[in-house]
């Protein structure tokens, strides 16, 4: 008996398939390890070699910046892929940041208080362990971050302040020495904070909507 067959011979066009190229996070100024972890693996062959182009990282700098991946297979087919490199910020990028940023607002407390007023929006984020970076990067974030952002303008521009909040911490604000005696002042985009732009004790508590403060922890605003 004799039968006929097809025989299909293709060509192969599928170059390999990178693994291991997840997001990187990493330290300014560390030494990076771009190849651990990741494979390079063909269809076919295997195993492949593979090159990491990592010119246009700057591990010295904060900021996002992409590693390319290239790999061959002995048949021309080439795969490239972009991974994230994401160099990390430090106390020294804060510090440049708010002396930034302070440049672009005025001096007086309202003014200062008005611009992250308007500027941050509001959202339910506490800023990711570093609230002062994440509001001035992110431009948004809650009470916490509103009320830390100002706090780093206003000691950018000399003027003594505190952090307080509620006592079962659902709010936060500041507490600023002005002519030498303190008061209270809120950053939060809410109306209901908008009520006084200055404001002493009994003042402050009439916004707080039956919340109050630990009185013996902050000092007195009369």
């Amino acid at each position: 008996i004799e039968q006929t067959a097809t025989l299909t011979i293709r060509k192969d066009t599928e170059g390999p398939v990178f693994s291991g190229l997840s997001n990187m996070t990493v330290t300014k100024n560390s030494s990076v390890n771009y190849t651990k972890g990741v494979k390079a693996v063909d269809a076919r062959e295997g195993t492949c070699e593979f090159t990491v182009n990592s010119d246009s990282v700057n591990i010295g700098q904060a900021g996002t910046y992409y590693a390319t991946y290239t790999s061959s297979d002995s048949k021309g087919n080439t795969t490239t892929y972009k991974r994230k490199i994401t160099v990390k910020h430090d106390s020294t990028d804060v510090a440049s940041l708010v002396k930034e940023i302070s440049s672009q607002c005025g001096n007086g407390v309202e003014e200062i208080r008005d611009y992250v007023r308007t500027k941050i929006t509001y959202g339910h984020s506490y800023g990711d362990g570093d609230p002062v970076w994440y509001g001035f990067t992110n431009w948004t974030g809650n009470c916490y971050v509103h009320a830390l952002c100002f706090q780093a303008l206003l000691q950018n521009k000399g003027y003594e302040t505190k952090l307080i909040w509620t006592t079962d911490k659902t709010h936060y604000w500041n507490m600023v020495k002005i002519n030498g005696s303190w008061k209270h002042m809120d950053s939060t985009p809410d109306r209901n904070h908008r009520k006084i732009s200055i404001m002493n004790d009994e003042q402050r508590l009439s916004t707080l909507s039956g919340r109050t403060w630990d009185r013996s922890a902050w000092p007195a605003s009369n």
